[in-house]
């Protein structure tokens, strides 16, 4: 067994112990308190002194004063010498049993239990013994072996039915364990323990309902058990009971304002119900209580970031970086807590500070990629994302980040497969279909397009913008028009008031050649959108140019050259009309 292994049972072991000692108590009172020497009287008691060789009973009590100053090796040592005098002495083989279970020795444990019931079968306390040494084990078949024996041993036994119960709690067999707490609490009825375990186990098993019930039961016997009222109001909060469960939480904080945990449940239930600023009040009481409990300088710090009140969010998770300059976790959330704030340069310098060892450090790495990015600096950014993806093979956002740079680009070959990367790892991700489809359609793979904005539709039927990149599309090849114009209408549907998509169906209008449609659709269109986009205008151009209006087309393209002077298309179709103009005299 490895020493991390050996540390892990040996802690285990002594947690169980009490358990063994108070069995080991009755045992020993029972038979007067101290243990019985087969074959051993006073006169050869006395023979044995004479010769020189203490007895058994004084190497027991030597064995018990060694163990008293915490010196097991020696107990063990006397206790094994007392053995050889009387090797049937089952008090002394229990003894001994302990005393390894205190030293970590496992082995000699069960040795030494086994032991026992080779002298005793019926050994409550070696049964237990072993039951909890097989159980810290995870030998858990072997332990239910020897708790089932104790109970039938000694079925009044109230601590056996628990040791049971939380057996089968490990193993998941949570009908069985609740059959066990029953069984227990018809001989131990008034037991609060059993009773709030039992509760425990109902809450934890997804039974908020039948959880509360019990730990309304405990509080009808003792109102002042303030255990089952924070469980009573951890019940009411799984049930979405909210207020209940806020008002539960109060009282017990009534009772007992000082109590953290209380405070700190009140809080979580703030979260839940996007109360951030009641949440932010008691996080702020309990760190006046605690002011070194960096877990609640942390949810105070993610409340200011989620209340996108930056700069205090900057100055806790500084706070906490003074303290513990090694947290890597605080720095990945002052990280992007600067990049949310737009102290992108800040920002890159904090993730960079992230070493390879840490756990956050390929998050680090997207996220420099992102800023990067944002910044334009495409050839650094790919490098970290590259990185970042190399490290988390599986995660979808890193291709599907490089392919948007590609795409910012222009590099449509490029960023194709690395969306359909992305895609292949999350294929029902409409942000990914989306993106996937918007690029063929650049690219003019239409075909391929369309099969993409179709899986998206099955994926999400309610996306409006599926529906009208569809409709848009089919508009702009001159295909399918008149679904076209079904597909813009049904993303209309969705969002009534969205001017890019009434664009859309003024666009397919005029490619029907509803050129007095197109025209209402296309105004409509210029009136909803805040920020002004030049395509609208281009379309209104094209539409007073079909109508022969050519001084309001050439107005409408001014419009749009104005807003993006590098459209080349917009350019040619103002010089032609311009021509038109001054050829037939009107421009004059």
């Amino acid at each position: 067994m490895s020493r991390t292994g050996a540390g892990r049972v040996r802690q285990q072991l002594v947690l169980w112990l009490v358990l063994v000692v108070l069995v080991y108590g009755c045992a020993t009172a029972q038979r007067g308190g101290e243990p019985a020497m087969r074959g051993t009287t006073p006169a050869n008691k006395t023979a044995e002194k004479e010769e020189g060789k203490p007895d058994a009973y004084y190497r027991f009590i030597r064995s018990l004063l060694a163990e008293q100053t915490g010196d097991y090796q020696a107990a063990i040592t006397w206790q094994k010498a007392a053995l050889d005098v009387d090797s049937r002495s089952v008090v002394m083989h229990n003894h001994l049993a302990s005393l390894y279970m205190k030293r970590g020795d496992v082995r000699g444990a069960i040795s030494a239990g086994e032991d026992v019931l080779a002298l005793d079968a019926k050994n409550l306390q070696a049964h237990l013994l072993l039951a909890v040494i097989y159980q810290s084990l995870h030998n858990l078949p072997v332990a239910e072996r020897y708790l089932r024996a104790a109970v039938d041993l000694d079925p009044s036994r109230i601590e056996i039915y628990l040791q049971l119960a939380v057996l089968y709690r490990e193993t998941k067999r949570v009908d069985e364990a609740i059959a066990v707490y029953r069984k227990a609490l018809n001989i131990d009825p008034g037991s609060l323990a059993l009773r709030y375990d039992l509760g425990r186990l109902y809450l934890e098993e997804g039974q908020p309902e039948q959880a509360a019930l019990i730990f309304r039961e405990i509080l009808e016997r003792d109102s002042e058990f303030n255990p089952a009222l924070i469980a009573l109001g951890m019940s009411l909060e799984a049930q979405e009971r909210y207020d209940e469960a806020m008002k539960t939480y109060q009282r017990a904080l009534d009772d007992d304002p000082r109590n953290t945990e209380i405070r700190e449940r009140v809080a979580h239930l703030l979260l839940r119900q996007k109360d951030l600023n009641g949440a932010l009040a008691e996080y702020q009481r309990l760190l006046d209580q605690e002011p070194n409990n960096d877990s609640v300088q942390l949810r105070i710090a993610l409340i200011y970031y989620e209340k996108r009140a930056y700069g205090e969010a900057v100055r806790v998770f500084r706070d906490i970086l003074r303290q513990e300059p090694g947290n890597h976790e605080v720095r990945y959330y002052l990280g992007l807590t600067l990049e949310d704030d737009k102290r992108l340069d800040d920002a890159l310098d904090t993730l960079a500070q992230i070493p390879k060892e840490s756990s956050r450090y390929p998050d680090a790495l997207f996220h420099r990629g992102y800023i990067l990015s944002q910044k334009e600096r495409y050839a650094e950014a790919g490098d970290m994302l590259s990185k970042a993806g190399a490290l988390k093979p599986n995660e979808g956002t890193i291709p599907y980040l490089l392919g948007l740079i590609y795409f910012q680009q222009k590099n449509y070959g490029q960023a194709i497969p690395q969306l359909e990367r992305a895609l292949g790892l999350e294929p029902s991700n409409a942000a990914y279909l989306y993106q996937l489809g918007s690029a063929f359609e650049r690219s003019r793979q239409i075909d391929k397009a369309e099969t993409i904005f179709r899986k998206l539709l099955v994926v999400d039927p309610k996306n409006a913008d599926a529906y009208n990149y569809l409709g848009y599309m089919f508009a702009d090849e001159g295909i399918r028009l008149d679904e076209s114009v079904a597909l813009v209408k049904k993303a209309l549907e969705l969002q009534p008031e969205n001017g890019a998509f009434v664009d859309s169906l003024g666009w397919a209008y005029f490619k029907k050649g509803m050129i007095d449609e197109a025209l209402v659709e296309l105004k409509r269109a210029a009136e909803l959108t805040k920020k002004e986009d030049p395509t609208i205008f281009e379309h209104l151009g094209d539409v007073y140019f079909r109508k022969q209006m050519v001084p309001e087309a050439i107005r409408e393209w001014e419009h749009s050259l104005a807003i993006d002077s590098a459209n080349e298309a917009v350019q040619r179709k103002l010089s032609k009309a311009r021509e038109v103009l001054s050829s037939s005299g009107e421009g004059r």
